[in-house]
């Protein structure tokens, strides 16, 4: 009889821990893609909407548009320009700006009157950068929450400054403008795919203005690939990767079972939740799941190309109940 009962607590134990070896975590990235690409487009040139911008939605790519709050609708002036013998490039007009929006490109701060900031007094950064936010939110509707520095200058003062009340600020990236060519950028995401890392890739002209392409194909090209790799490629805007990226590594699983083949999944993270609404993917293992909730909610259930079972939840929210 003593034999009997052992091995009923050892057939039970054995089905109790079943869910618990589920290698349950948080991706990388979301979807559980291998990398991420944000591509980034500085000043809010006009050709960014009329050339950028169709390709883009072509595709369904969503990218970051950086803006100077004072030249919407009006010029900007590069040394580009000067060589080819015209006045300056146009940008944006606000409605332009609002109709990309509304189709989900980010639209992201580049200083109202684009200057330096470690070259400002504290009281000329706080013009800077809170003039432009409540342009961008006056006329589009949402306060921009990614920062981008003018000429890439920053300090440790100024990014603590620049970044408050945002997911963060592109603090690196690579130029994928006038040199670039299409073998060269298709290294650069198989790179990042291979070391798993975030790659940030910034231009500003596209047929005109500084650093743009001697031909626009380069650019088209190199998004056909792009959308060819979407299941390893984590193709979004700056501030969804920057504010996955943040949460992911601020968030805290407890995990319990509940019963046979049972796990519940308590998330807590510290972030602000009106600034980090980023949803997470949660990693379940390659164990076919029978359903997942959050907080009474049903959550969807997917696969990537590893064959894990995956659910994307929030990381505010409340416990999440796995069922094997």
């Amino acid at each position: 009889m003593k034999r009997n009962i052992l091995l009923l607590i050892l057939a039970a134990g054995t089905a109790m821990g079943a869910a618990a070896q589920q290698p349950v975590g948080v991706a990388r990235y979301w979807g559980n893609r291998q990398a991420a690409v944000s591509y980034t487009f500085d000043d809010g040139l006009q050709d960014q909407y009329t050339l950028a911008f169709p390709q883009l939605k072509q595709r369904g790519l969503k990218a970051t548009f950086a803006v100077i709050g004072s030249k919407v609708g009006g010029m900007v002036h590069s040394s580009q320009d000067r060589q080819m013998g015209i006045s300056g490039t146009p940008c944006m007009t606000w409605e332009m700006l609002r109709e990309m929006a509304a189709d989900g490109q980010e639209i992201s701060s580049h200083g109202w009157e684009h200057k330096k900031v470690t070259k400002l007094s504290a009281e000329q950064l706080r013009h800077e950068v809170e003039r432009n936010d409540s342009a961008i939110m006056e006329h589009i509707g949402q306060r921009p929450r990614t920062y981008f520095y003018p000429g890439n200058g920053k300090d440790s003062a100024t990014t603590a400054f620049c970044e408050q009340g945002r997911v963060g600020s592109r603090t690196f990236q690579i130029a994928i403008g006038a040199k670039r060519d299409s073998a060269w950028l298709t290294r650069w995401v198989e790179g990042l795919v291979e070391r798993g890392e975030w790659g940030v890739g910034m231009t500003h002209g596209i047929a005109m203005g500084y650093d743009h392409f001697a031909d626009p194909q380069v650019l088209w090209s190199h998004w056909d690939y792009i959308a060819s790799v979407q299941d390893r490629v984590w193709v979004a805007t700056f501030h969804d990767v920057a504010a996955y990226i943040r949460e992911r590594d601020n968030v805290q699983l407890t995990i319990d079972e509940a019963g046979p083949n049972v796990l519940i999944v308590r998330p807590r993270c510290s972030l602000p939740r009106e600034v980090f609404s980023m949803p997470l993917t949660l990693l379940l293992g390659s164990r076919p799941v029978v359903s997942i909730s959050q907080g009474g909610r049903p959550l969807a259930v997917y696969q990537a190309g590893s064959g894990q079972y995956l659910a994307d939840f929030d990381p505010h929210g409340e416990p999440v109940v796995v069922k094997y």
